[in-house]
């Protein structure tokens, strides 16, 4: 059977659909084949029909599924060595229309936009082979005419004028506070790679904005958005939920979501504390837990990325809730690897800092407390940080988004449980 590649799902279950799926007669119409050669290169000549007694018994479906699929794509390299001319290889076996009875239609596709195309086209076949019915008989083209129109060579060439597809193409990501700073430069960096992308965070007009400025880039089936309260157990099922109907799975989690609260411990109040540790420990695990659970139920591998801090290795005064609940998140991404690299899932961690740019972390107050921390005017804190680095620079959200590419992706493929900072070289915040 031909080689395995990622897919974007689009799920269909309006009454056309549902109509023809439940019908007696589906299961002849479906093996009748394409109605044009351009039906023939979206949809394939006949698109995959599963019967299950309960489709509500997830594990017979999950079989019946993967029984399905690959019965097709051996039926489909069979039909291809039976009628090839031998002047072309074989094309993608798989296929790319799943109908399901009593659930409804997938499509699949390289991104969102292929995927909506199966839909429409396979739709406007489903009017045609009913239609015809009520009138005569439905005939399409033989078994030999319909290899001749799938694999004509100008069709072929056509194809391959594509664009490329780039490092992330064929991969669903969602990222956590992603208005802004570092969570923004990272949704627009993995979008420019290829990748479909759900821009969360719990300021939704910001979240909005992030999304429909890579929209007007990328299109808007590449990306949607949504309000996400790490904090907050339901909300992150809702947003994983909206994620796997949108997209039909995950592949990377970016846990970026964070606040921070200063104060001396002595000073600190009970609230500020268990705030801190709500967003900044306990919602890095809500996200994760969910992650990890489809990554696994998938059985693809995956990746998830943790924003952490320099705060980690090299905690600062006056910051002790934020540094403190930063290293249960550091601890938590080191169990994670531990315990799903087994699936295939890494999991990394990277260590800003000093992100002063588009940075909401980076408040007046904060600017305020932590010039008084380290002794030094307000208007100097950014030159103050940037000159005790080795670098002797300014860390910007965009050098993290580079690094976080690398460990989403194929590069970093045997790299899990790391620690790479990103801060222009801290000494004392070297990893040890």
């Amino acid at each position: 059977v031909g080689q395995r590649q990622r897919a974007l799902l689009r799920f269909e279950d309006g009454d056309e659909v549902m109509e023809f799926v439940n019908s007696s007669d589906a299961e002849g119409l479906t093996k009748l084949g394409a109605a044009t050669p351009d039906h023939l290169m979206n949809t394939k000549r006949v698109p995959l029909l599963i019967d299950v007694k309960d489709p509500q018994d997830i594990d017979v479906v999950r079989t019946k599924l993967q029984e399905g699929i690959a019965r097709y794509a051996s039926s489909y390299e069979k039909w291809f060595a039976q009628h090839t001319d031998g002047q072309h290889p074989m094309l993608d076996p798989f296929p790319r229309v799943i109908l399901l009875r009593g659930v409804g239609m997938w499509t699949t596709g390289r991104d969102s936009r292929a995927a909506r195309v199966a839909a429409d086209i396979y739709r406007h076949t489903i009017g045609i082979l009913v239609g015809s019915q009520t009138l005569d008989q439905y005939v399409s083209l033989s078994q030999q005419e319909a290899y001749r129109s799938e694999y004509w060579p100008l069709e072929l060439y056509k194809q391959s004028l594509g664009p490329p597809e780039k490092e992330l193409s064929r991969r669903v990501v969602l990222v956590t506070g992603a208005a802004s700073g570092i969570g923004r430069a990272i949704a627009l960096r993995f979008a420019q790679e290829g990748a479909h992308v759900v821009v969360t965070d719990v300021q939704l007009s910001g979240a909005k904005r992030v999304a429909q400025e890579m929209a007007a880039k990328y299109g808007e089936e590449r990306v949607m958005h949504c309000k996400l309260d790490v904090s907050n157990e339901k909300a992150v099922n809702a947003a994983f939920e909206a994620t796997r109907l949108a997209f039909g799975g995950l592949d990377i989690l970016v846990s970026n979501a964070g606040i921070a609260y200063t104060g001396p411990i002595d000073k600190l109040s009970l609230s500020d504390w268990q705030a801190s540790l709500a967003v900044n420990a306990t919602g890095h695990f809500l996200v994760a837990r969910e992650a990890v659970g489809i990554l696994r139920d998938q059985g693809l591998g995956g990746s998830l990325v943790f924003i952490a801090t320099k705060n980690v290795t090299a905690p600062g005064q006056d910051i002790g809730a934020y540094s403190a609940a930063k290293a249960a998140e550091a601890q938590l991404a080191r169990v994670l690897a531990i315990e799903n690299g087994a699936y295939g899932i890494r999991s990394n961690m990277i260590n800003p800092d000093a992100i002063f740019r588009d940075s909401k972390l980076w408040s007046p107050r904060i600017r305020e407390e932590r010039a008084q921390a380290h002794g030094i005017p307000v208007e100097q804190v950014e030159k103050f940080y940037r000159q005790r680095t080795l670098l002797k620079t300014s860390v910007t959200a965009e050098d993290v988004a580079e690094a976080a590419l690398y460990l989403a992706g194929d590069r970093a493929l045997k790299t899990t449980g790391t620690m790479l900072p990103v801060d222009g070289g801290v000494r004392e915040a070297f990893p040890r």
